[in-house]
């Protein structure tokens, strides 16, 4: 595997800011690894010594209840953080992370080696603590859309915040092009997955976009703003 594609932040690789010999000897203890889909990358209560890294493929991260019902808080793809808690000293995970895919690419990290880069190097610092922020940010978020007591209201910031993350402006309109089911954005948002397949199906019937797998196209130019 090219090096180049390793721990890759949105625009950001650090690859060109870590020491070239450092960084081989991490990739040779700790090479990307492949895994098969309901895999766990690891559960609650388990020890976080690790931080890891999505090179392809998605993640489900979520916490069980009291009833041991499952509640989804997010869903990871290509370039996003995650066990960044065990980075800021967390001794064992709260949540589960799954692999919602097959043959996903994980590039690990231990949390020590991780802590040693930001100290040694002043971007990785800068770059690892802008994601947890980024994290953060869209775990209060999705919280905020769950305070909404209406479905309808509940999709449509969902669609919001997929369209302000993922839009790209065509002739025809905002495409919008992300990696859910409408399964998933049900989960993510507390609803059924027949919920969010009528009300899709309700806003393409009134011109507003128009619905195909795994993306969405904006044909109302107003709407989701």
């Amino acid at each position: 595997m090219d090096m180049k594609q390793i721990w890759f932040f949105s625009e950001i690789d650090l690859f060109d800011i870590l020491c070239p010999y450092k960084f081989a000897d991490h990739i040779k203890h700790s090479p990307s690894i492949g895994y098969h889909k309901n895999a766990f990358l690891f559960l609650p209560h388990e020890i976080a010594a690790e931080i890891y890294l999505v090179l392809s493929g998605k993640v489900k991260v979520g916490y069980y209840d009291e009833e041991g019902k499952e509640h989804v808080k997010t869903y990871l793809t290509k370039g996003e953080l995650l066990g960044e808690m065990a980075f800021l000293g967390q001794k064992a995970h709260r949540d589960f992370a799954q692999v919602a895919e097959e043959g996903i690419q994980i590039c690990r990290m231990s949390a020590d080696k991780a802590r040693d880069l930001a100290r040694e190097y002043v971007p990785f610092s800068r770059e690892i603590h802008k994601k947890i922020g980024e994290n953060i940010r869209k775990l209060e978020r999705r919280l905020e859309i769950l305070f909404y007591k209406d479905c309808t209201r509940r999709i449509l910031e969902l669609l919001k915040d997929l369209k302000a993350t993922y839009g790209r402006p065509t002739p025809k309109g905002i495409l919008v092009t992300h990696s859910l089911t409408q399964q998933e954005m049900a989960s993510l948002i507390a609803t059924s997955r027949k919920t969010v397949t009528l009300t899709l199906k309700e806003f393409e019937r009134a011109g507003k976009i128009a619905v195909s797998s795994g993306k969405f196209l904006v044909l109302e130019e107003s709407f989701l703003e």
